[in-house]
C-alpha cells in the first residue's frame, strides 16, 4: 500500500505516521482480494482555531481535521473517504480510521454478495442452456399428425370456411368426384388448390 501524507498548518510527526499506518495495516485482510498494490492512501491533516464566542485571543482551541482517501485501483468504484475533527489529533486520526474500516467492511460485504448473485446466475444460465439442449436433443424431427376431414364438401364450402377460420389450408373431400384435396391461401390474397388424386374413405 502506498501512502502519501498532506499536512496543511501541521507538521505530521513520525508518532502520527507509525499510528496510521499500524492502523492501516490491519485493513490488508480487507484488502487481499484487490491486491495490496492497488491501493493508494492518502492522509491529509489540517488545524483551524475555533470560532467560538466566549474565547479570548490565543485560549481559542485548536481543531485537527483529517481525511482518509483510499484508491482501491482495480475496483470500480472503490474510492473510500472518511473525516474526523477534534481538538486532539490522535483521536481525530482514530475515529477517521475507524470509518474508514467500517466503509472497507460494508464494500466487502456488497462485493461478496455481488459475487454469489453473478454465481447464481450463471448458474441458472447453465441449466437453462442445458434444458434448451435437452429439449432440442428429444425433439423429434418429424412429428405425425392425424388428418382430421369432415364431412364431404364443395370448393365453395371448403373457401367460405378457410375464410371463417382465418386458417392457412384445410383438407376436405370434394363432394363431386370423392377425392382428397387441400384448399389454401396464396401471397397474392388468391386460393390455390392442391388435387392429391387420392380417393378418402
Amino acid at each position: 500500500m502506498n501512502i502519501e501524507y498532506r499536512g496543511v498548518d501541521v507538521h505530521i510527526s513520525d508518532a502520527m505516521k507509525a499510528l496510521i499506518e499500524s492502523k492501516l495495516n490491519r485493513f490488508k485482510r480487507y484488502l487481499k482480494e484487490v491486491g495490496e498494490d492497488e491501493v493508494e492512501a492518502v492522509v491529509a491533516i489540517s488545524s483551524t482555531r475555533a470560532r467560538q464566542k466566549g474565547y479570548a485571543g490565543d485560549s481559542l482551541p485548536t481543531f485537527y481535521r483529517v481525511d482518509l482517501h483510499l484508491y482501491l485501483k482495480n475496483l470500480p468504484h472503490g474510492a473510500l473517504h472518511a473525516w474526523e475533527e477534534d481538538t486532539d489529533v490522535f483521536t481525530a486520526i482514530d475515529k477517521a480510521l475507524d470509518e474508514l474500516e467500517r466503509q472497507l467492511v460494508k464494500l466487502k460485504a456488497r462485493r461478496h454478495e455481488y459475487i454469489r448473485e453473478a454465481r447464481k446466475f450463471k448458474e441458472k444460465l447453465h441449466e437453462m442452456e442445458m434444458g434448451l439442449e435437452e429439449a432440442e436433443r428429444e425433439k423429434p424431427e418429424i412429428i405425425e399428425e392425424e388428418l382430421v376431414v369432415d364431412k364431404p364438401m364443395s370448393v365453395e364450402d371448403a373457401k367460405a370456411e378457410l375464410e371463417e377460420t382465418h386458417a392457412y389450408f384445410i383438407p376436405f373431400v370434394d363432394i363431386a368426384d370423392g377425392q382428397l384435396k387441400i384448399l389454401y391461401r396464396k401471397r397474392g390474397g388468391n386460393y390455390g388448390l392442391l388435387i392429391t388424386g387420392c380417393k378418402y374413405l
